[in-house]
């Protein structure tokens, strides 16, 4: 006997910055043919109402999945977040209430990154919380932790996908590319890639970059001209430090990391799980990263974890001659797999009283 049909309204529905949510979309549907994924038009919870005197929709199992709060009340104008905040709630209480729609959230974040009103963002966030059916989170740790703080929630541990082949096949390195940033084959290359935000404090990692080392770090993405300029103020008087400005294509992704010796984060304390991570080592790059909760995934096999600014500094000068397996690398991460990750959250949708 097949199984109930099962509807998401994906919250949000398109990520122009990474595929994190066609891929989620994509290997849902692919794991059970009874998974259905809805779209609502600019992420407006109101389009759901269209939705509703349809037959697809009756007998179902239907649900709203969160990603990312902010998506519900995120403005750069207070006011509007507010406003935002109370219809949407009053929606979530509409839906739940009245029509039977299960809500899930997966939490990405302690809190939004470099969102202004962070009063907003703690309420919008203790809002879904208590709406919630199931919370998602994709570390174990953190698993521990949200169990303990909220006992009385359903919190289940789905990990985040890898990307093994997202962006295209793994490629050799690409030596015409490195030489045009004025890396030489004797540099250590450290990569910031993906998008170029204050939370990541770069700042941090520029200042853990000794310009007399052979340690280059290039800082590649888009960013808002303001920031990226003032990162390039931070970075003027160290040589070793290139910043380039602009969106990498997708298909490029695979050249840029090809380049890397190492990828490197540091992130503030909003920070819980990092795609970038499990990208770098999804193409084989070992990761250095500061001691979040995604850094779990770390172990001596596939790069280092540090503590502080100063624990930073201290591995970069003595700590990078260890030479890692780029297969192993990417063996590390295989566990992590989107189709295993999409049954074992449909089975928990399923679930769902």
């Amino acid at each position: 006997m097949n199984n109930p049909r099962i509807n998401i309204f994906l919250l949000p529905a398109v990520n122009k910055n990474n595929k994190y949510i066609d891929l989620f979309s994509s290997s849902l549907k692919n794991a059970d043919q009874n998974v259905h994924i809805y779209s609502l038009e600019k992420d407006n919870l109101i389009r759901i109402f269209s939705h509703l005197s349809s037959s697809d929709l009756k007998g179902a199992k239907n649900i709203i999945h969160i990603h990312w709060p902010t998506i519900l009340y995120g403005s750069r104008f207070f006011l509007k977040s507010l406003f935002l905040l109370i219809r949407n709630f009053l929606l979530f209480c509409a839906f739940k209430y009245f029509y039977k729609i299960k809500i899930v959230w997966t939490v990405h974040n302690f809190f939004a990154h470099d969102y202004p009103y962070p009063v907003i963002d703690k309420m919008g966030q203790c809002m879904i919380r208590s709406l919630a059916d199931m919370i998602t989170v994709q570390q174990k740790s953190t698993l521990e932790a949200y169990s303990q703080k909220y006992p009385k929630k359903n919190i289940q541990f789905v990990p985040h996908g890898n990307f093994i082949d997202a962006y295209g096949p793994l490629v050799g390195r690409d030596s015409n590319l490195r030489k045009s940033f004025g890396f030489a084959d004797s540099d250590i290359v450290l990569l910031s890639l993906g998008a170029v935000s204050p939370y990541k404090l770069n700042e941090k990692i520029i200042d853990a970059t000794d310009p007399a080392s052979n340690i280059k770090l290039l800082i590649c993405g888009k960013g808002k001209e303001k920031y990226i300029e003032q990162l390039k103020t931070h970075a003027a008087r160290n040589k070793n430090v290139v910043i380039k400005d602009g969106f990498i294509l997708d298909e490029e992704i695979p050249r840029y990391l090809s380049i890397a010796d190492y990828s490197v984060f540091y992130y503030d304390k909003s920070e819980m799980t990092s795609g970038g991570i499990i990208h770098s080592l999804s193409y084989g790059v070992p990761v250095i990263t500061r001691d979040i909760p995604a850094s779990e995934i770390i172990s001596s096999n596939n790069g280092f974890v540090f503590k502080d600014l100063d624990g930073l500094k201290k591995l970069l000068e003595v700590g990078l001659e260890k030479k890692f397996d780029k297969n192993a690398i990417i063996d590390s991460i295989r566990e992590y797999d989107r189709f295993d990750a999409a049954k074992k959250l449909i089975g928990f949708y399923r679930k769902l009283k």
